[in-house]
């Protein structure tokens, strides 16, 4: 039965799992029924919802749904204001109305009075990623998502049984909106309130569980290595799930390798939901009652059940259907830039950068420089493209990296811009977007181009490159730039609030020594470790001509 937590008869069942802290249905009911009270007093039709924790968003979008509320889900916390709700329900206080703190003692006898839903009448406008311009606001109903999470929960149910669901995707998107909140709240299967964004994180997190199952995306598996502790994590492991991109064929083979099962890729958009799946080297399929087809034009077209009846929708992605109906996707139709009157693929040019032996990943996107339209590029560098950016400096590894690409792309095609970078930036749902790009290339830069980076517990080690254009460097000194010692503290002290838990705030130095001036175009490598009994941070700069500064920064509790 779906939504069974609504049903009185139904014997109370682990719900969520918050802070450690199961959650129970009948608790998840009277928390729907408080907020569903408080709202039913509000004029607003429409609202916005935020949420990080994925418990209080599931209590505001049902209750906001009890209510006849529309719910706008802006993709990120800049996109709050953007939409065209004049109420704003969130899980912090500097994002909207608190949500726990609107929801006024219910009784269970309050809950177990909440009606059942209207599927056609429970609407839900959700928003596009942007990543082929500005986010695109997509309508959707109840009846709509639970045709699609009935569909998965055919194909994969049994495999989940009773896993708990732990996604490092945002809910604020279809991927996450179903896979981490629709499909477990209507089939009774627990769900993490927290997000598992970080490696350690996601591990921990499975470790602490009987059985779980991952909602994770391509970058998030990419972030993956094999130092992780896959031996004692496999045991607890259900499904593994990716979306919100293309998985890596090699990504998708480590992976499958270290945790002893096959990664099950789901394909789809904003507007279309999910679409097929597939399990690598296997190609796509339908997901049940999902029809497909070519257009003229080479573009994948699809009918589907949870979409509106009878209505074919072109996608933006271009594919070839064999005879048993599965299909291969050829690159996407919307990533066309046009430079200098020829059109450019921006995924080939992906491909080309991909295939450059000192490359890993890497990412493009069109932008106008000085009047003239040309391609911007982050490249994440391995280890033997590391060595020459320190053996021949930024400017001559570029050059190198441009010739090889002679011969491969239009000249047009390759790119004016570089920056490097330890993995490709994403957005809350776990895609590489323009917006997630740009600011890379802002200038002057106040920050160093992180190479690589590698994190055990207190101990975190970052490469970084410290290219001529950062801000720092202007007036100090004159003809002989040099890196300023303040800048150094500055960034240590950034760089552990990134990587550490620091709660307390800054209180002072110790045994801040400078050894050796740091250049434009060096490439440094910071050590941090913190201790967390004494609330302080040990960092030491250091490059292949030794060490440059070190010192320990204390904070206050």
């Amino acid at each position: 039965m779906i939504n069974k937590w609504l049903d009185r008869n139904t014997p109370a069942y682990d719900f969520a799992l918050q802070q450690g802290r199961l959650i129970r249905s009948t608790e998840f009911a009277t928390h729907v029924a408080a907020l569903a009270h408080t709202l039913a007093m509000q004029n607003e039709r429409e609202i916005s919802l935020f949420c990080r924790d994925a418990y209080w968003f599931a209590v505001a979008l049902y209750a906001a749904w009890q209510t006849d509320k529309i719910v706008h889900l802006p993709g990120d916390e800049t996109r709050i204001n953007a939409t065209p709700a004049t109420l704003s329900l969130a899980d912090e206080p500097h994002l909207g109305l608190l949500i726990s703190e609107l929801c006024e003692p219910a009784s269970l006898k309050q809950a177990a009075q909440l009606p059942p839903y209207a599927p056609d009448a429970c609407q839900l406008v959700i928003y596009t990623s942007g990543s082929s311009g500005e986010p695109k606001a997509i309508h959707k109903t109840l009846r709509q998502l639970l045709t699609e999470v009935t569909a998965l929960e055919s194909l994969f149910g049994a495999q989940m049984a009773d896993s708990v669901i732990v996604a490092t995707v945002s809910q604020q998107h279809i991927y996450g909106l179903l896979f981490r909140i629709i499909w477990p709240v209507s089939f009774g299967r627990v769900f993490a309130a927290e997000a598992a964004f970080f490696p350690e994180q996601l591990f921990a997190m499975s470790q602490a569980a009987g059985k779980v199952s991952w909602i994770a995306s391509p970058a998030h598996y990419k972030r993956l290595t094999e130092q992780q502790p896959w031996a004692a994590t496999r045991p607890h492991l259900a499904a593994l799930f990716s979306s919100a991109g293309v998985l890596n064929a090699e990504v998708a083979q480590r992976i499958a390798q270290s945790s002893g099962m096959p990664i099950t890729e789901i394909f789809g958009s904003s507007e279309t939901g999910g679409v097929a799946w597939r399990q690598q080297p296997a190609a796509w399929q339908a997901l049940p009652n999902v029809a497909l087809r070519i257009n003229d034009t080479g573009a994948l077209e699809i009918c589907s059940a949870h979409l509106l009846p009878n209505q074919w929708i072109t996608m933006d992605d271009a594919a070839s259907i064999s005879a048993d109906g599965r299909f291969t996707l050829l690159g996407r139709l919307d990533r066309i830039a046009k430079i200098e009157e020829q059109r450019i693929a921006l995924a080939r040019v992906e491909q080309a950068l991909q295939h450059l032996p000192e490359v890993t990943d890497a990412a493009v996107f069109a932008a106008e420089t000085q009047g003239r339209q040309s391609l911007n590029a982050v490249i994440v560098l391995n280890a033997a493209g590391i060595a020459l950016l320190v053996q021949l400096g930024k400017t001559a590894l570029i050059k190198q990296l441009k010739k090889h690409l002679i011969g491969n792309i239009e000249r047009v095609a390759i790119p004016r811009r570089w920056r490097f970078a330890a993995a490709l930036p994403v957005n809350a749902q776990g895609k590489t977007t323009p917006a997630a790009l740009q600011p890379l290339f802002a200038s002057p830069s106040l920050q160093p181009q992180t190479l690589t980076l590698q994190q055990d517990g207190e101990q975190c080690q970052l490469q970084l490159f410290i290219a001529a254009d950062i801000a720092y460097f202007a007036g100090h000194f004159p003809n002989a730039p040099i890196l300023p010692g303040v800048t150094q503290i500055h960034w240590a002290a950034q760089f552990a609030r990134q990587y550490f838990a620091i709660p307390g705030t800054f209180s002072q130095m110790e045994v801040i020594k400078f050894q050796q001036i740091i250049r434009p175009n060096t490439v440094l490598t910071l050590q941090l470790t913190w201790d967390q009994m004494r609330q302080r941070v040990t960092f030491a700069f250091t490059s292949e001509q030794g060490s440059h500064s070190s010192g320990r920064l204390v904070f206050a509790a």
